[in-house]
């Protein structure tokens, strides 16, 4: 990290897709990360307060002056912390790879209402959760294969192609039945991970948790995905393997691979993520 500056964990409408990303424009995005605490729905926004659960964020790197401004956005005096509406603390947050890392942070610091926990501690997904009609999700490993994401979850219409900014392909999420791995993002900041969109109902988005392990193999996260073809983003729900089960060393099954690899040919993608995340597999296991 830069010698000047300091790490921000956010968790709400300064996440990349919502209402006040442009503030973070000038900072360095360094990756989606976990940390520790209970998130509530406060109205117009989350907050944060400690205790047991798992709040979905991202970790930026910020300079002096851009934390200041945010300290004023938060309603925080540093002259002033137990009168301040949230209060700015470090504290240690997770990469998706199981990197822990410090960081700032801001926490509420008033009681929040009693009725008013967001369970899954995922803000973008809790506001996409609320709205009418069906949801947009990402499949980016087996489940590209027709056959086998409607043999799981029923019909899903038109498929729309894509990519993850910011995230490759990876063979690194220990398989529930055994000591095999199967697909997860990895965040690089400089690839771009393929991917199909597709618009469900909120039924096949639980049937889906169901397959995946959620939460426990697989946490269902929202996350900015950009169709082929279209400018902006559009936040989107996808699966990303909980960082206890993200592993080396281990093979992937046949017959994983032939879903994965069919999934692309299905798409007309080039198969040259897979081969790198193979040669990634490979390395592991070397290594081991």
């Amino acid at each position: 990290m830069p010698a000047s500056g300091s790490r921000l964990f956010v968790y709400g409408t300064l996440l990349r897709g919502l209402s006040r990303a442009q503030v973070l424009r000038d900072a360095r995005f360094l990756g989606p990360a976990l940390a520790e605490g209970r998130l509530f729905d406060l109205g117009r926004y989350p907050g944060l307060r400690p205790g047991r659960g798992l709040v979905v964020g991202e970790v930026w790197h910020v300079d002096d002056a851009m934390l200041q401004r945010i300290d004023r956005i938060e309603d925080f005096d540093p002259r002033d912390p137990n009168g301040s509406l949230y209060r700015r603390g470090e504290v240690p947050v997770r990469s998706l790879s199981g990197v822990q890392l410090p960081a700032f942070t801001y926490h509420y610091n008033r009681r929040p209402p009693g009725r008013a926990r967001i369970p899954h501690g995922d803000y973008r997904r809790y506001l996409l959760e609320h709205r009418p009609g069906p949801q947009p999700m990402v499949a980016y490993g087996s489940n590209l294969r027709l056959s086998r994401i409607e043999e799981r979850i029923g019909p899903v219409g038109r498929r729309r192609p894509g990519t993850f900014p910011g995230f490759r392909l990876s063979l690194e999420k220990r398989a529930a039945g055994g000591p095999r791995v199967v697909a997860n993002l990895r965040f690089t900041g400089r690839d771009r991970c393929p991917g199909a969109l597709h618009r469900v109902a909120p039924s096949q988005l639980e049937a889906m948790d169901g397959f995946e392990g959620t939460p426990d193999h697989y946490l269902r996260v929202v996350l900015p995905f950009q169709p082929a073809g279209e400018r902006g983003m559009r936040l989107a729900h996808t699966w990303i393997a909980h960082p206890d089960r993200v592993t080396s060393g281990l093979p992937v099954a046949p017959e994983y691979l032939d879903h994965l690899r069919a999934g692309y040919r299905e798409f007309g993608w080039a198969q040259a993520p897979i081969d790198l995340a193979l040669a990634d597999l490979f390395q592991g296991r070397d290594e081991a």
